[in-house]
């Protein structure tokens, strides 16, 4: 018999703190003292770079500087840790989207070798695809005003990395964050309905439902004050065109892609592990074949750790068939509160989405690549539907 769903969290380090979270914040800067004279060379330039961006962005000096960077050595990837490979993947990532999509510049189709082949190394070593996806664009791009601060209050918080000086891009970043933190009691009450229903205790799944929806609630209240501090203006036109995928780039000097064209879905809420994990848990059956394909195709853009915790919740029972099975009225009103308020919380996100980009740009393709209108709004009716 494999793994309990509450020890595959604990593997994963997904806590009740701060769900798919890191368990330490993310670095703001590498530490360079113990690296040799090429690696420590590579990571300051990254560093200073980094920093830099938003202003080489404005100047138009951007790919310049990138045209600049030395190769990193290959013997820098297998000594980095991982909150120091999680770095260089999030600096590379933004670079690789800030040289390929800078605004007002010329097109180009290849990624420079000092970009890509640390995107590509520190991307094999979490599993995921080497581009600008959720879980570097927001779950290790965050850090704190202050220490101990609390992290689902996202006047609590600043991204560590942006494209541009404008407070809204941060702000979309830590409402993400916010999110996050706030959805690990979901994910641990999940697990422990998961277990009620193994251990035919209807009780316990009750008490655990009751919490999966109050911080499915708490979600929609964070997600609800992304209009506090972000204009939907800047939002369109000054950085969510770096969130965009790539369409036959070449990474220039990488083993393996033998120099062919490489294609990626840009950054979305998408590739977030949250929604699919709780919906893998309660049984919410999402049974449109085109979107199933799209929920599918959007998981293999998580990092692989976070892939096996939505896999283990999926392979867990179904809450809903149990919550059918036993007819008891206190059951089938915990799981319909839970169902409503994932409903609640997709519609709002398609609100959002629509007054942010449609209204704005009058198109319909996410980030992500996929017809938004269609995805969420399928998305929404069939979570609705799920009442029992």
């Amino acid at each position: 018999m494999g793994d309990s769903i509450a020890a595959v969290l604990d593997r994963h380090a997904v806590s009740a703190e701060r769900g798919f979270l890191p368990e330490r914040d993310p670095l703001e800067s590498f530490s360079v003292d113990r690296f040799g004279a090429d690696e420590e060379a590579t990571l300051l330039a990254y560093d200073r770079l980094a920093e830099e961006l938003p202003v080489r962005l404005e100047e138009g000096t951007f790919r310049d500087s990138v045209d600049g960077l030395s190769i990193p050595p290959a013997s820098l990837y297998p000594s980095l840790t991982d909150r120091e490979a999680r770095r260089l993947c999030l600096l590379s990532g933004f670079f690789a989207s800030a040289y390929v999509h800078e605004i007002g510049a010329d097109p180009v189709s290849h990624l420079p070798e000092p970009i890509a082949v640390p995107l590509v190394e520190t991307s094999r070593r979490f599993g995921r695809k080497p581009i600008l996806s959720y879980d570097v664009l927001c779950l290790h791009n965050w850090r704190r005003r202050e220490p101990g601060a609390d992290l689902t209050d996202p006047t609590n918080l600043e991204s560590v990395e942006r494209f541009t000086t404008l407070d809204d891009e941060r702000w979309f970043v830590v409402i993400h964050v916010a999110i996050e933190a706030s959805a690990g009691e979901a994910l641990r009450a999940c697990a422990r309905a998961q277990q009620a229903v193994r251990a035919a205790d209807p009780d316990a799944l009750v008490d655990a439902l009751g919490t999966v929806a109050d911080s499915i609630a708490a979600q929609t209240a964070i997600m609800r004050r992304m209009t506090e501090r972000n204009d939907p203006e800047a939002f369109a036109h000054r950085y969510r065109p770096y969130y965009e995928g790539f369409d036959d780039v070449v990474y220039e000097g990488v083993p393996g892609f033998r120099g062919d064209p490489q294609a990626y879905r840009g950054g979305s809420g998408a590739q977030s592990s949250v929604l699919p994990s709780i919906d893998a848990a309660l049984g919410i059956d999402h049974a449109t074949t085109e979107l199933i394909e799209k929920l599918t195709d959007m998981r293999s853009y998580m990092p692989d750790a976070h892939r096996a915790v939505v896999d283990a919740f999926d392979r867990g029972p179904a809450v809903g068939s149990y919550v059918d099975e036993t007819g008891r009225d206190d059951l089938r009103e915990a799981y319909n509160a839970c169902t409503e308020e994932l409903a609640t919380f997709r519609r709002v996100h398609f609100g959002q989405v629509i007054q942010y980009i449609r209204a704005v740009t009058g198109e319909t393709t996410g980030t992500g690549g996929t017809d938004y209108m269609q995805f969420l709004q399928e998305m929404q009716e069939e979570t609705a539907a799920q009442k029992r």
